[in-house]
This record gives structure tokens, C-alpha cells and sequence, in this order.
């Protein structure tokens, strides 16, 4: 089962650039991001990245002991034009991953000499599960996840100031998500989350898949019906043509959700 790492790893970026993006300051405490709802279970292809990390009181106990004051950043801050351009530069390009990082390490260098943005870190981690998962293809899913899961705590070690935002449980799952996709979801929700949560996060992923589902079911048949009408138009008058056609199409409208309402 062949997948577009490369491409998934780049949602990984897209969270850190969510909840971290905006901090100038690394010494100013990581902001709290919101809950996760666990949204729309994407397609591993899918770029949309959900919001995932809890607030960093509720990880505390899972990622390492309470500190009283914030932890010293393990990157660097970089002036906001600099951090619009090292952005640009991973996400925007269409070379693969590792010539985006060269690119971006080139292009940071003219402004320091030493430590490194918070892009760049970013960029150097979906690079670390684009090999991961890479390396790891062919493996049953219980050692897949056991790697990963080694990898997460390999950098959670190593720079425990993202800890909240990007290996706390639900951040973790989603990774693992946008690199297998969701048909072993129950699996990798009881690798991650408690028991309640894995639930929960498995029957809001089904509730989802199903309305997708009907979305499209409703798209098909919609488009069907306009071809089978514009077929039958005949010499109608345009004024008779779309009264008829908005007749039709209220009817179908009306037994579609009436239809939808009735299954359980």
C-alpha cells in the first residue's frame, strides 16, 4: 500500500503552524490549543490538518512532570518576514520533501549561524516519519505503530517544549492517521487515547464517513437527474423548462432527505 508521505508528513507542519506559527517569543509559555473534536477522519490524502492538541494541563501527566515555569524553546525565533518566506518554501514547492528542507536550511542560514527556526524543526520531523513510514510499509500495523510511537517520544525527549502541541495523545494519533489512513481507526485510537476517548473518536469518525457518504450519494443522483432532464427538455419554453425542472428537482430534494431522515 503505496502513499504520498511526503505529501502527509506536510500536514504534520500544518499543525505546528497552527498552534506555534504565530509565537515571536520562545520564551513566552506555549499557548493551550483548543480541544479536539476529531473532525472529518480526512483521506490520507487529505492536506486539511485537524485541530488536535488539548490544553497542556490535560497532557501534563502523559508527556512529563509539571514545571513551573515555561519550558526554554528548542528553536529559534525568526523575524516575520523571514518566517513568511522559510513557510513558503516547505509547503508551497512541488519538489519532494528533502529538497524542500535544503532549500529552506539554505535560505535560513543567511539569516543565523547556528541553532535553527521553527519551520526548519518542523520540516526535519515530517521528513523523520516520511522515512518512518517509508521504511516501515510493509510491516504489520502493530509494529508500524510501535515505531512511530518510539520516533514521537525520541522527539518529544528532545524538544519537550512542543510536547503539548505535538505529541500529546490526540496530535499523536492524527499523525499516525495521515500516514495509514483510517481503515484500522479503532486500532490506532486504543493505541493512543483512553478507552472512553478512543471510542468517542472512533463513532464521531464513522458519523462523519457516513454523512460524507451521503453527500456524495446526494451529488450523484442530483447530477444524474439534471442530464435525465436536460434529455428531455423537448421543444419546452424556457419559461416552462425551469418550472418543470425546479418542480422536479424539489420533489427529488424532499424524498432524498425525507428518505435519509428515515435510516437508522
Amino acid at each position: 500500500m503505496k502513499r504520498r508521505y511526503g505529501f502527509l508528513a506536510l500536514a504534520v507542519l500544518a499543525l505546528l503552524l497552527l498552534n506555534l506559527g504565530g509565537q515571536d517569543d520562545p520564551d513566552q509559555p506555549v499557548p493551550a490549543s483548543r480541544p479536539s473534536p476529531v473532525t472529518a477522519a480526512p483521506s490520507p490524502q487529505a492536506s486539511a490538518p485537524l485541530a488536535l492538541a488539548p490544553a497542556a494541563g490535560q497532557t501534563a501527566a502523559a508527556s512529563g512532570p509539571v514545571t513551573t515555569g515555561p519550558l526554554p524553546a528548542s528553536w529559534r525565533a525568526m523575524p516575520d518576514e523571514m518566517n513568511h518566506q522559510l513557510a513558503s518554501e516547505i509547503t508551497e514547492s512541488d519538489q519532494p520533501l528533502s529538497e524542500r528542507l535544503a532549500n529552506l536550511i539554505a535560505l535560513e542560514s543567511q539569516w543565523m549561524s547556528e541553532g535553527e527556526s521553527l519551520t526548519r524543526l518542523q520540516g526535519r520531523y515530517a521528513q523523520a516519519l516520511e522515512q518512518l513510514a517509508q521504511e516501515n510499509e510493509q510491516l504489520p500495523l502493530a509494529e508500524r505503530l510501535a515505531a512511530l510511537t518510539r520516533l514521537q517520544d525520541e522527539w518529544a525527549a528532545d524538544h519537550p517544549d512542543l510536547t503539548a502541541d505535538l505529541f500529546n495523545p490526540d496530535a499523536r494519533l492524527q499523525q499516525a492517521r495521515q500516514l495509514w489512513g483510517d481503515e484500522e481507526l479503532e486500532t490506532l485510537a486504543r493505541h493512543f487515547l483512553p478507552t472512553g476517548q478512543a471510542e468517542a473518536t472512533v463513532q464521531f469518525a464513522a458519523t462523519r464517513q457516513q454523512q460524507l457518504d451521503q453527500r456524495g450519494h446526494y451529488q450523484q443522483q442530483l447530477a444524474e437527474l439534471e442530464q435525465q432532464l436536460m434529455a428531455s427538455r423537448g421543444d419546452m419554453d424556457e419559461a416552462s423548462w425551469q418550472q418543470h425542472r425546479e418542480a422536479v428537482l424539489g420533489q427529488f430534494r424532499r424524498d432524498f432527505f425525507t428518505q435519509t431522515q428515515d435510516q437508522p
